[in-house]
Formats: structure tokens, C-alpha cells, sequence
């Protein structure tokens, strides 16, 4: 077993690790149809790109490779850039990856599982990865999963309200205390970020979907100037 401090330890908000359940029928008690439910894959980002390989070995806190195991929150004053950015209408990633969106629950509650495959050649590191993204206002639980063993996920996170039923999303995913095969994602594995919340209709799955922007950490710099600039605010227990 991993040691595993508080301060380093999953965010409260991860809860458990959320799985891939399908798609769920809705309350009104007739099965919801797939097309409904998920979107098609779209893809973005190049195939070969050169990704920084870190070093130092679990729990070794100075080494570049636990880079994303501490975290503080960087509270801003005023309002947050993001609203003043221009909406993401197209998935963009700077590595290659595909993405689609399904919904799982019903009209209640439910998950939206943000589901992503490396069509890259090469092995990605998620670790220290930022992704932004605009989604129904509200979520209360959002976690990570992954095709291949991973461990100690948490998170820099922020939900921004647009005052539309929607909120933008920024989440830095932070990795600590495991080696870093158990942070990356092979070519052709996939991996998932789930958000729990009440469904609105003010935004699409589509919509969902193509709004999402990923930046992976591709030179050891932990996308430390995106989260500071969108104001994010670590997980702890």
C-alpha cells in the first residue's frame, strides 16, 4: 500500500473513483437511447510530440517527479479570466487524444463521463494535465479513472458560474506517492474524467463535448501558470 498523507492524500470531492456505468434509463421508466445518451469520438493534437520525462522516484517530495504532489489555492480578486475568454467550440488537446461524452443517471442526477483515448504514438503522462471545459452549473463529485493501473489521483479544481445554468470547469490532474508508469496511458488505453451533477438543458453533450480544452505537462513546468491564472483551489482531505 501507497503511504499517503492528508495533505497529499485525494481530494475530498473524488470520493470514489468514479466507473463507466453504461447508459442509465431515465425516470420516466423508458430506456434512454444511446444517441441520447453519448456523443461520437472527435479527435485532436499530434501524433508524435516530445513529452519531458521526470525523475526522482514515489513519495521523493523535491524530485521533479512528484512536481504535483503539493498544492495550495490561488484565490484571485476580481473576476476570473475565463469568463472573458472566448468560448471552446472545438475539442483541442496538445497531444493526441479522442474524446466523447456520455451521460450515465437520469434526470435527477447523473455523470458525465468525459472519455478519452491516446491515438498518439507516443506513452502519455497525465499527470499534472489541465483540462477546461464548460458543463450544467452545480457538479458536487468529479473523479479519474484509467484503462491501466493508476494510483493517488487529486486535484486543483475550480467551478466558474456563467449565470446561464452553465460553469466552466478548470481541474489539474496531480498524481503522488506511485511510480510513473501508474501516471501514463499507452497508446490506444484510454482514460476518464467523470462529473457528477444535475443535468440542464442549458448546454448540449455535443456542446459538452467540444468545449473541453486539454493541456498535458509536456515540459515539467506542471501547467503551473494555467492554474495560477484561472485562480484553482487544491483538494485535500
Amino acid at each position: 500500500m501507497h503511504r499517503q498523507s492528508a495533505k497529499k492524500g485525494l481530494g475530498a470531492a473524488l470520493g470514489t473513483v468514479l466507473l463507466l456505468t453504461g447508459i442509465a434509463a431515465f425516470a420516466g421508466g423508458s430506456p434512454a437511447s444511446a444517441d441520447a445518451n453519448t456523443t461520437t469520438a472527435v479527435s485532436a493534437g499530434p501524433a508524435t510530440y516530445t513529452q519531458a520525462v521526470p525523475t526522482g522516484q514515489p513519495s521523493q517530495y523535491s524530485a521533479p517527479l512528484e512536481r504535483c504532489a503539493n498544492g495550495v489555492n490561488y484565490p484571485l480578486s476580481g473576476a476570473n479570466p475565463v469568463l472573458s475568454e472566448p468560448l471552446t467550440t472545438q475539442f483541442t488537446s496538445n497531444v493526441g487524444l479522442s474524446e466523447s461524452v456520455n451521460f450515465s443517471g437520469n434526470e435527477y442526477y447523473g455523470n458525465w463521463n468525459f472519455v478519452f483515448t491516446n491515438t498518439g504514438n507516443e506513452v502519455l503522462s497525465t499527470d499534472c494535465a489541465v483540462l477546461v471545459f464548460r458543463a450544467p452549473s452545480g457538479s458536487d463529485n468529479h473523479g479519474y479513472t484509467a484503462t491501466q493501473q493508476y494510483g493517488h489521483p487529486q486535484q486543483d479544481y475550480l467551478e466558474v458560474p456563467r449565470g446561464d445554468g452553465t460553469s466552466f470547469y478548470i481541474a489539474r490532474l496531480d498524481f503522488h506517492d506511485v511510480p510513473l508508469a501508474q501516471r501514463q496511458v499507452s497508446p490506444g488505453q484510454s482514460f476518464t474524467y467523470s462529473l457528477g451533477g444535475v443535468p440542464a438543458s442549458a448546454i448540449s453533450l455535443t456542446q459538452i463535448r467540444d468545449s473541453l480544452k486539454f493541456t498535458a505537462d509536456l515540459d515539467l513546468g506542471a501547467n503551473q501558470a494555467l492554474i495560477q491564472h484561472y485562480g484553482t483551489n487544491r483538494l485535500t482531505n
